[in-house]
């Protein structure tokens, strides 16, 4: 279970980081990019297999990485785009609500349990995730832009899902490192892609501060995917029970530093959203 916990904490921090990022002006892209390479470096250096790039090509898991990698750096941009067009709260909920994917694949293709308090834990999560992410005002929003939330909950129920299978049929545990190295460097060089194409056509500037964001980004940002994945690895560990857990975790954690690192005001309705994670986490663990 401390895995788990070390993937909540530190998908937890990712949030916080990101909220500096506003306050400083961060070109989000450019630090999101370098914080990959940062990632995959500090995932080849931990990693007990010597990294060699023919062995990564040839390995089981490669495939997945790729995809993985590139699912990652589209992912983000397009939560960026339903940030800025449907708003914040209600792209969290499409994205943790997502949790739903993965715990209907794991009962269908790992024929893992889902009944009883774990059930009633899940339902519980989804309602404290809505609750917790409502929003204090009214948001205005166009019919055509409500593809991106469902984009989002599909893709990182996708993410999730595709974690699953490929700690349970593609990685040894002492490839772990290597693995995650591998899908963050994909993401990279998708990202360099990207900032090569802005740097001909519109000469755009890598800056500073998105150098040195992205290393902040990049240390916690790697630790979430590894423990994740080391807590699939561990026995027992069915995705109906790390992934309610992991996401309501995170939008619990992350909510709580934001009013203590943020000063940011609650409503009853959030307030009552922290209630019902704490009970849902209580009740998925014990089932």
């Amino acid at each position: 279970m401390i895995p788990l916990l070390l993937s909540i904490l530190s998908s937890s921090v990712l949030m916080v980081i990101f909220k500096y990022f506003t306050r400083f002006e961060v070109k989000t892209f450019q630090a999101i990019t370098v914080n990959y390479f940062v990632a995959a470096t500090l995932g080849f250096v931990l990693s007990p297999i010597h990294f060699e790039p023919l062995l990564m090509i040839e390995a089981n898991w490669f495939a997945s990485a790729l995809i993985i990698g590139c699912v990652f750096i589209a992912m983000f941009y397009i939560m960026a785009v339903s940030s800025q067009t449907v708003g914040v709260a209600i792209t969290s909920v499409a994205n943790k609500m997502s949790l739903v994917i993965p715990v209907v694949a794991g009962v269908i293709l790992y024929q893992e349990s889902l009944a009883g308090f774990k059930l009633i834990g899940v339902i519980t999560a989804l309602v404290a995730v809505a609750l917790v992410t409502y929003p204090n005002t009214k948001l205005k929003i166009e019919k055509k832009h409500l593809i991106l939330p469902l984009i989002i909950f599909l893709g990182s129920g996708f993410l999730d899902t595709i974690f699953k299978f490929v700690e349970t049929h593609q990685i040894k545990s002492d490839e772990i490192e290597m693995f995650s190295a591998s899908l963050f460097l994909m993401a990279a060089l998708v990202g360099s892609s990207v900032l090569l194409y802005s740097r001909i056509v519109h000469k755009s500037t890598l800056e500073t501060k998105s150098i040195v964001a992205g290393f902040a980004l990049g240390i916690p940002n790697y630790f979430s995917i590894h423990f994740l994945l080391m807590t699939l690895n561990l026995p027992n560990m069915e995705s109906t029970l790390v992934f309610p857990i992991n996401n309501t975790g995170i939008v619990l954690l992350s909510t709580l530093l934001a009013i203590v690192l943020f000063s940011e005001k609650l409503t009853k309705l959030n307030w009552s959203g922290i209630a019902l994670a704490i009970l849902s986490i209580a009740l998925i663990a014990t089932a």
